[in-house]
């Protein structure tokens, strides 16, 4: 069960995880921030199964997948984007019907109904990912979208796919808050200070949401 310090903590990194899926457009073309991104939103998924084998708290769910939602749906659309354009310029009318996603798809899809318009997205750029890294397409801008699946299945009670995670070993909270901590202050921060004059608004509100409010 988390205390009033991890409490805190966490709801940093919710913010933080929100902050930079909103603004995605503006680094998701950086591989490695992808990648830290990627370790981040694991992190915040396990420290939410820990914790709510400890306790159930259903504002602090619904407020969580809310935020899981809203984070995915941002992935989605753009990843979706791209396919739709590599479709266009290669006359593919099959894979353009595949993928054709909006924002408004997803929110008024019943809830056990998103994996369903948002699987066909992540298996078809899987299957072209090589003609559509041309098209501003990465690996990890697909692994972001899969764990942000699995984050907002978790929240509507629905098991996530199980893969090979970097830390799937770690099953206790404190151990998961030293890790998170980690990724945001030994490297997140780092990258993100390229941000700073080139995206003023952007690095401002990631200053923000990396303070713990008491």
């Amino acid at each position: 069960m988390m205390n009033k310090i991890k409490t805190n903590q966490y709801r940093m990194f919710l913010t933080t995880q929100e902050t930079l899926d909103t603004n995605s457009p503006l680094w998701n073309m950086i591989p490695i921030l992808l990648n830290v991104k990627n370790n981040l939103d694991e992190l915040i998924q396990r420290i939410a199964d820990v914790n709510e084998k400890t306790v159930s708290n259903s504002k602090s769910v619904t407020a969580s997948k809310e935020i899981a939602l809203n984070g995915m749906i941002g992935k989605a659309v753009s990843l979706s984007g791209i396919l739709q354009a590599y479709a266009a310029f290669t006359d593919n009318v099959q894979l353009a019907g595949k993928v054709k996603l909006t924002k408004s798809d997803i929110v008024q899809a019943r809830e056990t109904d998103v994996e369903a318009l948002v699987a066909p997205v992540i298996n078809e750029a899987r299957k072209e990912l090589a003609n559509i890294t041309d098209f501003g397409a990465s690996e990890a801008m697909v692994v972001e979208l899969e764990t942000s699946l699995d984050d907002f299945k978790t929240h509507i009670g629905q098991p996530r796919t199980i893969r090979i995670q970097a830390f799937a070993a770690i099953t206790l909270l404190d151990e998961l808050f030293d890790a998170a901590n980690a990724v945001v202050k030994n490297k997140l921060d780092k990258l993100m200070i390229q941000f700073k004059y080139s995206q003023t608004e952007f690095y401002s509100e990631y200053e923000r949401a990396r303070t713990i409010v008491d």
